[in-house]
């Protein structure tokens, strides 16, 4: 996607930010993202959103759960929703420095980086929800009060959803024996809802670094799979994704978050891993990243050495 400059600058008249000298697209994420510069020195971030999606106004909510704690994110400047003054959907939000972590794999000191993003999801965790559910662009959707509930929606769309795109019914059968089998023991322990980021990945963290080359975590971004849910669900998510893109990291992320509150840690990260790489198997074949059920895949392999072990 390319933006006119004209046209950017007359749909941003009422921010006052001078005059627009330079457009970038940022990396990262799913939907086009731009920097905007103007001769103020000052710099924005635009985010275009699709028609169908709803993110635009969750996004904007579970950044504002943040702000009072002084986790780096953005702050809403504008929000369009009338494809009136851009032919497309959009938000304006001020402009995070640095440069994704996910490109600094290499640097000397990225252990330091994912250490500081294991302390910035203990600040997550330490916001309460008051119910768990989804958020939307007021609150909390479809809210619920126990942790098991919660979990018990979700992973039975899991399922469905992993079986709908292909995966064999063997596998799905003996997965949720797996998972059935120790339910109660993981999501009973929930200490209460928390904000979760559900996302919290390399490539959803800025880092700038300083004069003596070590790296501060400058930014948090990408709310829009953020929702209240059980801290250790969470935090596996976390460990998920991040493993992936940054093999070894682990050890670094748990060592910035702490201890895991939970009675069996080990059991209830494990647990919740199978559901989340159910779910990123089934998002990967729906958006074709996966082209079918039976292409080769280590999220399949993970998910049968549980079934079959």
């Amino acid at each position: 996607m390319t933006l006119d400059g004209e046209t950017i600058s007359a749909a941003l008249a009422d921010l006052h930010l001078g005059h627009l000298v330079a457009i970038a697209a940022l990396s990262g994420g799913t939907s086009p993202v731009f920097r905007l510069d103007f001769d103020s020195q000052v710099s924005v971030t635009l985010k275009v959103y699709p028609d169908s999606d709803g993110a635009i106004g969750r996004d904007s909510f579970a950044a504002g759960q943040l702000r009072h704690i002084g986790v780096p994110v953005t702050r809403t400047l504008l929000v369009d929703e009338t494809r009136a003054r851009l032919p497309f959907r959009f938000a304006v939000t001020t402009h995070l420095p640095g440069v994704a972590a996910g490109s600094l794999k290499a640097h000397p000191d990225i252990a330091s980086l994912y250490r500081q993003a294991g302390s910035l999801l203990r600040e997550l965790h330490e916001v309460a929800m008051p119910a768990y559910g989804p958020f939307g662009p007021e609150g909390i959707d479809d809210p619920v009060a126990s942790n098991g509930l919660f979990m018990r929606r979700l992973i039975d769309d899991a399922f469905e959803q992993f079986s709908a795109f292909g995966a064999e019914p063997r596998l799905v059968d003996r997965l949720r024996i797996v998972v059935e089998a120790h339910f109660n023991a993981v999501t009973s322990a929930s200490r209460g809802p928390v904000f979760a980021h559900d996302d919290l990945h390399p490539n959803n963290l800025l880092a700038v670094e300083d004069g003596q080359g070590h790296l501060t975590l400058s930014g948090l971004i990408d709310f829009g799979n953020a929702r209240a849910a059980d801290a250790v669900f969470d935090l596996a998510k976390c460990l998920f994704c991040f493993e992936h893109d940054a093999p070894g990291s682990t050890v670094h992320v748990l060592s910035g978050y702490g201890p895991i509150g939970h009675p069996d840690p080990d059991l209830a990260v494990w647990h919740y891993t199978i559901i989340h790489r159910m779910v990123m198997w089934w998002w990967l074949r729906r958006v074709g990243v996966i082209a079918s059920a039976d292409t080769p895949s280590d999220l399949m392999d993970r998910l049968r050495d549980v079934a079959f072990s």
